[in-house]
């Protein structure tokens, strides 16, 4: 099973991100944030050649990016970025880095819109779009479920998948997001969406009785790690494990998150790659 880590989760310089990854055994990193700005805002094609140099240098390869397309509402000024020149580049950036899969956000629902499932076909316009797109270039496109957006918890988000109907789409993953939105550990959430997860994104929280989330190593939370890691190996799950850290210190904490994935990989029966 490989094991990765979102690279400004240790540093947004990409040097000291590699360099540690590096260190704590890692041959992947997942490229979201890049010095002040959330990649590929900003950034030109040297950069991205610096990002490839710098992670190859260290073993490292790049097998997925976080750009935040579409992670707005539609009324947003600047949806039409995101449906024209950002959404390029982040293409341009993905086949770039030799990604496979690029992870993007079902749009920010309206502010007071508590249910996650009654999106407009607008929505699932853009979706469908940004997968022909990829699919073009030999991409994948990964469906993050976030308490803001549609598609928040598992039920909601294959329903987004199979209304946006391609072969190239799919989800990533995220129980945490899914517990912030409705309080549930990961089953309920995996047993809806666990034939069409391509990528996943590993964070743990407890959450108090008001529904405050405090962040943890993974196992340690209410997620249920060390169980669902079973079932991703038990259902043949074969894409990446990317750490998302959330919480400080950043780099003793990535670490230990680190550590705790990687035992309990291997205390499901697999490698760690």
């Amino acid at each position: 099973m490989r094991l990765s880590i979102i690279s400004d989760e240790i540093s947004r310089d990409i040097v000291t991100s590699c360099e540690l990854a590096s260190d704590w055994g890692l041959k992947h990193i997942e490229v979201r944030m890049y010095h002040a700005a959330r990649a590929p805002q900003g950034m030109s094609d040297g950069d991205f050649k610096t990002i490839l140099k710098v992670a190859s240098d260290h073993g490292i390869d790049i097998p997925s990016i976080s750009p935040g397309l579409f992670k707005l509402r539609l009324d947003d000024p600047q949806i039409a970025e995101h449906r024209g020149d950002l959404r390029t580049r982040c293409l341009d950036m993905a086949e770039a880095l030799g990604s496979q899969v690029m992870v993007v956000f079902p749009h920010v629902r309206p502010e007071g819109v508590q249910f996650d499932d009654t999106w407009s076909q607008e929505v699932v316009d853009d979706l469908r779009e940004t997968v022909e797109l990829a699919a073009a270039r030999g991409l994948r496109v990964a469906l993050e479920n976030e308490k803001p957006c549609w598609g928040a918890t598992g039920p909601s988000m294959i329903k987004l998948v199979d209304a946006i109907d391609h072969p190239s789409v799919g989800v990533n993953w995220d129980p945490c997001n899914h517990l912030a939105f409705n309080g549930e550990g990961h089953e309920p959430g995996y047993a809806a969406i666990r034939e069409r997860i391509i990528h996943n994104h590993v964070k743990d929280a407890t959450i108090s009785p008001e529904g405050k989330l405090k962040m943890t190593v993974p196992g340690k939370g209410d997620i249920g790690w060390g169980e669902q890691v079973a079932a991703l190996v038990a259902d043949g799950y074969d894409g990446l494990i990317v750490v998302e850290t959330h919480f400080t210190p950043k780099v003793a904490s990535s670490h230990a998150c680190v550590e705790a994935m990687r035992a309990l990989i291997l205390q499901a029966g697999e490698t760690v790659q």
